[in-house]
């Protein structure tokens, strides 16, 4: 045990209160889970010993004993994570919450004395003591042993030990990563420091929780951990923390609290037109909830550009700021007009080692540029070095320009331009690509599992979206290689999207490739129109400018 455990150990010890369950009230601690559909479900499975870990996740059967090892092989790390969490000992507690029926709370205390005893037995198990599920566990706990207080016999010295034990991890540097899961940890820290009356447990929540904002949100109010979902959690997060602080008449702060309010503009913004959020990084097809607001967007700290109209969207990517739930989809866009999705990023999977999620990671699963010969690692320095960056964006009253560079190969480079016209259902990319090592780049199209391939050619193709709008994919210079279309497959994985957590469905790709070189510069000039009744012609285009006729009408562009 180190010097700093060994303080924490002693500052619990001469705080702890004779009779500290007793005390605890309602307004002392938050709750994890809302009662809602799949509450009585969990909770009456477990009762029969059958384990839900998380909504829809397949059961597990505790009825031979209670084996706290179990995994999953489609849900990954996750399986055990939301065991070890005991989430399904709070659908109990919801449960008994609501009916008083005695039968769900002594269930409750089974499953946590056998929890108890597994962690005593110290076998080995990643997820036992681990950020998330020991920050979760203790919000689990200290919410039976408030339920309990009055009603079962509850060894207030073996559950103060136990509290004790989490606080003591929960404290330690070493275990802090500045991210979603250590805010879960401060959450935590805070409330055991107000139950166990341990000011240095609370002062080190509050403390990090708002250090941790700083680290974890643009200037512009994005959280930077590269998924809409994740930002929509942290900041219910905070929003809950802050109501929790108001109880014990303590505040984040006006600075703060402003910073937040800036933030829960974000999802209003960023969301499709359909009023789902786009499923970028580990993020899935969920509802915004809220009025949705059509302007454009653009942080380059976040690496994320949002073009839009009533009608129309269209997403870039390009940088980052931490590696935390992204995806090496850098210079990736999608695509959407008049209720059709046309292009659509690959989303969540899984957490585990799945070759499905380590696919739908990859360049491969998004509509990118990517090398057959080199890839790029993901660097958390990139937030300093912006190998990876959203370079430039300007909008005018004709067009909104966006530009992106990935500079994190070893001997290669990538930058594109994406220019999306005011008045016309058009897109425009120029891509350029560079590299020490002759080798071939493929521009990649990830296609909307709704939309069908209708013809393609070399340098063209058609698709037909799902309410049977024609989308032209169309190159201004011959591609020397004829333009493939990806199917779906296992075996490697290929072309699929995410459905739901553990859940793909097929898709197509089409995928233009071009040789490059070091003296190589717009690999590929292409054209997307979403309305087939266009006439679209190049009439000039160097290295500062671009000029476009679109039915007649001359548009130029600075690029």
């Amino acid at each position: 045990m180190n010097l700093m455990t060994n303080i924490f150990s002693r500052l619990l010890k001469r705080n702890h209160k004779v009779n500290f369950i007793d005390s605890i009230e309602e307004y002392d601690f938050i709750k994890l889970l809302e009662y809602d559909k799949n509450t009585k479900l969990i909770a009456d499975s477990a009762m029969e010993n059958f384990i839900i870990p998380f909504p829809n996740f397949a059961k597990t059967d505790f009825n031979n004993g209670h084996n706290w090892n179990v995994t999953n092989k489609r849900y990954g790390k996750s399986y055990q994570l939301y065991i070890h969490s005991l989430r399904f000992v709070g659908s109990l507690l919801l449960e008994y919450d609501k009916t008083k029926d005695i039968k769900y709370l002594e269930k409750s205390e089974n499953y946590i004395e056998s929890w108890i005893d597994f962690m005593e037995s110290k076998q080995k198990n990643e997820m036992l003591w681990y950020d998330h599920p020991v920050a979760n566990r203790v919000q689990n706990i200290i919410y039976f042993l408030y339920l309990s207080k009055n009603t079962l016999n509850i060894d207030e010295r073996k559950y103060y030990k136990l509290l004790k034990k989490h606080g003591e991890f929960l404290m330690d540097d070493k275990n802090y990563k500045y991210n979603n899961h250590s805010l879960m940890m401060d959450r935590s820290l805070m409330i055991l420091g107000n139950i166990l009356e341990n000011r240095e447990l609370f002062s080190t929540g509050f403390r990090r929780a708002k250090e941790t904002l700083w680290y974890s949100f643009s200037s512009q109010g994005s959280h930077l951990e590269n998924s809409p979902d994740y930002h929509r959690m942290v900041v219910k997060m905070y929003q809950e923390m802050e109501r929790y602080l108001n109880k014990h008449d303590q505040t984040f702060g006006d600075v703060i609290n402003k910073k937040l309010s800036v933030a829960g503009e974000f999802l209003p913004v960023i969301s499709r037109p359909n009023k789902r959020l786009p499923a970028l990084g580990d993020s899935g097809n969920s509802a915004l909830g809220r009025k949705k607001v059509f302007k454009n967007f653009s942080d380059d700290e976040l690496g994320l550009t949002v073009i839009q109209s009533e009608n129309f969207y269209a997403s870039f990517t390009a940088g980052y700021s931490t590696i935390t739930h992204k995806h090496r989809d850098d210079l990736s866009m999608t695509l959407y007009y008049k209720g059709d999705d046309i292009l659509v990023d690959s989303g969540k999977f899984s957490y585990g080692g799945d070759i499905r999620r380590r696919y739908i990671m990859s360049p491969q699963a998004h509509s990118t540029l990517f090398f057959d010969k080199e890839d790029y690692k993901l660097d958390n320095d990139n937030r300093f070095s912006t190998k990876v960056q959203t370079t430039k964006y300007f909008d005018n009253k004709k067009y909104t320009f966006v530009e992106g560079k990935n500079h994190s190969f070893e001997s290669s480079k990538l930058s594109r331009r994406l220019i999306a016209l005011k008045n016309y259902p058009v897109v425009i990319l120029l891509d350029s690509a560079q590299s020490e090592v002759e080798s071939n780049i493929y521009q990649n199209f990830n296609l909307s599992p709704q939309s069908e391939i209708v013809n393609y050619e070399a340098n063209t193709a058609k698709i037909k979206t799902k309410s049977g709008n024609i989308v032209t994919f169309t190159q201004l210079q011959d591609i020397k290689e004829k333009i493939d279309v990806l199917p779906s497959q296992t075996e490697p994985v290929q072309s699929i999207v995410t459905s739901g957590y553990g859940k793909a469905v097929e898709t197509k790709q089409l995928r233009f490739s071009a040789a490059v070189n070091s003296n190589s510069d717009y690999v590929f000039k292409t054209i997307i129109s979403m309305d087939d009744s266009l006439s679209i012609q190049v009439t000039d285009i160097n290295e500062f400018a671009l000029q476009i006729s679109v039915n007649g009408e001359e548009i130029f562009i600075n690029i």
